[in-house]
């Protein structure tokens, strides 16, 4: 049965008492750059002590916007702060460690994606064997592995190789999400959820889901279609529905609501 949680990057017992109260049932680490990958490292332990006091668990770990691409060679110092929170992950059993391959533009796609395969691959040797799935993001922050035209080349190279769906980042983007889901659904192996609202190809805002333009019921029968059992993560994203509001924690309940009739 799919599990459902939330992004808490920063968790404290307060913080895991809330998401415990919320019904859910797991959290989910977002490192955005090194500092906040290092401080996570120092800090894991006691993470996940408190999640097991709560009755939660890591439901994915993290690391965007890194720079491990650099010239078509590995940024060595880079690449081992991503690896050593994939480590974290398979340390404290998560089931997805997620991250991206950024694009250099003084080298050709050929490099770019050799770069990318060769980053990929060594993520994937090192979780060789453990209970944790690396994963890319389908966002494009410091990120091209993102759509279907690349997932042919790196996934294909790389049949392990797993993708952090998140079909507002496809909405905004122009891509047909439902297809994204049918052709790619196999490998998909953690969802992000949260809304998105878009008019005349305009950004509007990325409200609680259950109130956007996505077609939630489409994407659930489609995942559902390709044998999801995974973990859908909450992403509350948006200034007008901003967390510490109390319209941000209505806004969060709503999701909650809506995303559990479709968990079965």
């Amino acid at each position: 049965m799919m599990k459902l949680g939330m992004i808490n990057n920063y968790p404290t017992k307060e913080s895991l008492e809330y998401v415990k109260g919320l019904g859910l049932s797991f959290i989910e680490i977002c490192n955005n750059d090194n500092d906040e990958s290092v401080n996570f490292h120092k800090n894991v332990a006691k993470y996940a002590a408190d999640c097991k006091e709560a009755g939660l668990s890591f439901g994915s770990i993290g690391r965007w916007n890194s720079e491990m691409n650099v010239g078509g060679k590995i940024n060595e110092a880079e690449f081992e702060i991503v690896a050593t929170n994939l480590r974290d992950a398979i340390e404290y059993n998560c089931p997805t460690f997620v991250c991206g391959c950024n694009y250099d533009d003084s080298i050709s796609l050929f490099k770019n994606y050799s770069a990318a395969i060769e980053i990929f691959g060594r993520l994937l040797d090192i979780a060789k064997g453990s209970n944790t799935k690396v994963a890319t993001y389908n966002c494009d922050w410091n990120n091209f592995v993102n759509n279907m035209d690349v997932w042919k080349v790196t996934h294909t190279e790389l049949p392990d190789l797993m993708i952090k769906f998140d079909a507002s980042h496809s909405y905004h983007a122009g891509r047909d999400y439902l297809r994204e889901v049918s052709d790619w659904g196999d490998r998909f192996a953690h969802i992000h959820i949260k809304g998105a609202v878009n008019t005349n190809g305009r950004f509007v805002d990325d409200p609680p889901a259950g109130m956007d333009d996505l077609k939630w019921p489409s994407i659930f029968a489609a995942l559902y279609s390709r044998g999801y059992d995974g973990c859908l993560s909450l992403e509350p994203h948006s200034d007008a529905w901003a967390f510490d509001t109390e319209r941000g924690k209505a806004g969060v309940r709503f999701t909650v609501d809506y995303i559990k009739n479709y968990i079965m």
